[in-house]
């Protein structure tokens, strides 16, 4: 059955306007089988982006356009598979974020974060997901003992685990700007019935981390390091794995990799099974004009050996927004602006089976892809307990490009 597989969203070259669109096809076919399906939303403002989630057993995507102040535009509410994508229900601001990166639900109620008020709103799903509440993170939890007193929280990542809990990803910076980086923080809530929440503790994982990515009662968060640079990877960089049942620091591992100015920063990784890993790492090069480095393939057995891994795409490409997600039928890279697909779950080196360009998912001649998103099947086939009930959606990554694009410019002055 032919489905949409994979929300996006492209841009104009000078971000001032955007579209949405999808890849289309079914779910087991062959990448050449696959088509892309622009302008399915037009009139975008030139910062929108997708987040999948479930509402109870129905994948449906949320909508949000960040327009650079502290009020957001309403958020449109879609579902994924209707032939005309427009919202459910009539567009909604939820006050508590102002430039969204990460939603998670449990029964009727909808979590999101966003990158500008460190807060956590709580939706209502049931109530034409209208806002209920707001908690800034840190200062509405006076129980959580901050560890940095000059520290400005950026909320990045939302998750609920197979335990119940919420986990909120925080990555801090000392002072504004994304010069200097702290630890970033986990955060671990319960959810009571009526929504609300209760901190009960943290974590730290490294600097400048932006997944949190759920398999097997463990998270996977990818840390930069620091800011990023050009012709080297920061040496700080690393892969931290939560336990949650031991949800204490002395539950996180720390993957790292043996060369990291030359291997670059860990960038991202996706989980498709224990015999199937995939990590992304790299730097851009001396300019900020190309992305130089690797997506490996692993197992659960060998993610802390580095040295086991198998590299299955080189990567010397010019681009800013990158990520992965393997799907079972497939590998999907988001590999600057176009969208490399391959076959499979590749174990050894491999070329794209099908790659899909901006001129093919937009209008754009010279535009960029802003972000994207995999749409998780409704009443998802069920896998034990070890995935998340939800699809993958790059929104931390887009806060990536665009600081890379950012810095781009100033190599150029």
């Amino acid at each position: 059955m032919s489905e949409n597989l994979f929300a996006y969203t492209a841009t104009n070259s000078g971000y001032s306007e955007g579209t949405a669109g999808a890849i289309n096809g079914d779910r087991a076919a062959a990448a050449t089988a696959l088509s892309a399906v622009k302008n399915k939303m037009t009139g975008l403002n030139g910062d929108p982006a997708f987040f999948n989630f479930f509402d109870r057993n129905s994948s449906r995507l949320v909508l949000r356009q960040y327009n650079y102040t502290s009020t957001s535009e309403p958020n449109q509410i879609i579902d994924p598979q209707a032939a005309t994508w427009s919202s459910a229900v009539t567009p909604v601001i939820w006050p508590g974020v102002a430039n969204l990166h990460g939603v998670a639900t449990s029964g009727k109620w909808l979590f999101g974060t966003g990158y500008d008020l460190s807060k956590i709103a709580v939706v209502n799903m049931d109530t034409n997901f209208t806002q209920t509440r707001e908690y800034a993170f840190p200062a509405d939890f006076p129980n959580f003992a901050n560890p940095y007193a000059d520290g400005v929280f950026h909320g990045e990542a939302l998750t609920v685990g197979t335990d119940g809990f919420l986990y909120a990803l925080f990555y801090v910076n000392k002072g504004s700007g994304y010069a200097t980086y702290y630890d970033s923080i986990v955060a671990k809530f319960r959810i009571l019935a009526n929504g609300n929440l209760t901190y009960i503790s943290y974590v730290t994982a490294g600097k400048n981390s932006f997944t949190l990515d759920l398999y097997d009662n463990k998270l996977y968060v990818c840390s930069l390091g620091g800011m990023q640079n050009a012709g080297s990877g920061n040496a700080d960089t690393n892969l931290c794995i939560v336990d949650l049942a031991n949800f204490t620091q002395g539950g996180v591992t720390k993957v790292t990799l043996a060369n990291p100015t030359q291997k670059g920063d860990f960038r991202d990784i996706s989980i498709l099974d224990a015999n199937n890993v995939y990590i992304f790492a790299g730097h851009y090069d001396s300019g900020f004009a190309k992305l130089v480095g690797s997506v490996y393939h692993t197992t659960i057995a060998d993610i802390t050996a580095p040295a086991n891994w198998t590299e299955v795409v080189a990567v010397n490409d010019p681009g800013y927004l990158w990520g992965i997600h393997a799907d079972g039928s497939r590998l999907w890279f988001v590999k600057g602006t176009p969208i490399a697909v391959y076959d499979g779950t590749p174990t050894t080196a491999v070329t794209a089976s099908r790659t899909f360009s901006i001129t093919e998912m937009s209008d754009y001649t010279g535009g960029n892809l802003n972000s994207a998103c995999f749409i998780a099947p409704s009443i998802p086939a069920t896998r034990g307990l070890n995935l998340a009930v939800a699809s993958k959606s790059l929104a931390s990554h887009i806060r990536l490009a665009k600081e890379a694009r950012e810095l781009a410019e100033k190599a150029k002055k």
